[in-house]
């Protein structure tokens, strides 16, 4: 006789596992799921981007599958992008990636810090951007723009 398979999944069966975004890259491990206390139903997943990251809350409409390994998500998350270093296309680093402004579910711009002798802003659209992996890079010719506060 063949075991039928459960629809109910246990806070142990998420827990520890690794979160995998659609581009193939872990983000990190979840921590802790949310739950409405109304609903009783899950409202996300917050998960663990490694020691020097924060951490990173998914809303359960971004959640795709809940594997026996791994929590598969639908889109990356913008927030991925936080603490990225930004490069010319020659290497040279811009800064790093403080905010990201969105138009619901597209990037609009990256706001850029910089470490100078003043904690300066700048942004970048995302048409600008030549790669996004370790870091981002722009392509030829793009400058970031002065942010005014």
């Amino acid at each position: 006789m063949k075991k039928k398979k459960s629809r109910i999944i246990t806070s142990d069966d998420i827990l520890g596992k690794e979160a995998v975004d659609p581009e193939g890259s872990i983000l990190g491990v979840i921590t802790k799921v949310h739950i409405d206390k109304k609903s009783m139903k899950v409202t996300g997943v917050t998960i663990d981007m490694g020691l020097l990251k924060p951490d990173l809350f998914v809303g359960a409409k971004y959640l795709k599958h809940l594997g026996a390994d791994t929590v598969l998500l639908k889109r990356v998350p913008h927030d991925k992008y936080r603490g990225l270093k930004v490069l010319t296309e020659g290497g040279e680093i811009i800064g790093k990636v403080k905010h990201i402004v969105t138009d619901r579910k597209k990037i609009k711009e990256f706001v850029i810090s910089t470490k100078k002798l003043w904690d300066s802003h700048y942004s970048v659209t995302y048409k600008d951007i030549k790669e996004i992996g370790d870091s981002i890079i722009l392509k030829s010719g793009s400058k970031p723009k002065k942010k005014r506060k």
